[in-house]
């Protein structure tokens, strides 16, 4: 175990660099926080993280143990309450957090079955970290980030995730009119849209579908719409007009996992 007591140390200077994109990218290094998801992090093979704690951590029935094997470990780092306080983004931290690395996947990676999720300029932490958890929860092999996503390695998602991060591939596709030239010719494209929309309930779906889902503000732009195979709307009987880019989309990939299922 390695202690940290001054604030002077490099460490936390790394550590709070990790707020910021550029930085997170540059390094392809990713902040975790709380029992479950560092507990997680650890036990994923291929992952290099290094694992910060304090004594609070031991007060909590979950961590004890966890902070009992970090105590052990020759590579941990120990901080003072004040000190992790200082590189913690949440307000009622649990003691612990992670550093973690990650290595980009690009499209020539996705397997050539299994459902994808296309995600077209969305914007909120908070229904990225939803749908990543979900597409865990629901069997989807993997999520396309297009344009002008938010980071799925920002901490406001990856505490969202609730660990399903390290479970669901994410690939990077920086041109939405590259992705959709270079899929598969047997790939289907649905795209979630109110025009010209088939209900969701009545859709048999199949491990080539790709399910685009849009900007929360816009929807899903223009140019896919145009190459789009299907669209789908998810029924209603209710007064609300629409729901959030992460409630849809959970709702689109239990869909399918009970369709595939069967």
């Amino acid at each position: 175990m390695i202690e940290v007591t001054s604030s002077k140390n490099p460490l936390l200077k790394e550590i709070k660099a990790l707020d910021r994109k550029r930085y997170r990218w540059e390094q392809k290094k990713f902040l975790v926080e709380g029992i479950k998801s560092v507990g997680e992090a650890l036990e994923t093979d291929g992952l290099s993280t290094k694992v910060i704690f304090t004594d609070s951590l031991a007060s909590n029935d979950k961590g004890e143990t966890l902070f009992h094997t970090l105590s052990g470990m020759s590579d941990s780092v120990y901080m003072p309450e004040g000190l992790f306080k200082t590189i913690s983004n949440v307000e009622n931290s649990q003691g612990v957090l992670a550093t973690v690395n990650f290595i980009p996947k690009g499209i020539e990676e996705i397997p050539k079955e299994g459902i994808l999720i296309y995600l077209d300029g969305l914007q909120d932490p908070g229904n990225l970290g939803t749908i990543i958890r979900s597409a865990d929860a629901f069997g989807i092999s993997g999520i396309v980030l297009g344009e002008n996503c938010v980071d799925p390695y920002n901490p406001k998602v990856v505490r969202a995730t609730m660990g399903s991060i390290f479970r669901v591939p994410l690939y990077f596709q920086k041109s939405n009119e590259d992705f959709f030239d270079q899929i598969s010719d047997d790939r289907r494209i649905l795209a979630t849209s109110l025009d010209n929309a088939t209900l969701l309930n009545s859709i048999k779906f199949s491990k080539k579908d790709v399910i685009v889902i849009g900007n929360e503000g816009h929807g899903v732009s223009d140019h896919i719409l145009e190459r789009s195979d299907l669209n789908i709307v998810i029924p209603m009987v209710g007064n609300a007009e629409s729901l959030n880019a992460g409630v849809a989309a959970s709702i689109i990939m239990y869909e399918t996992s009970r369709e595939l299922i069967k």
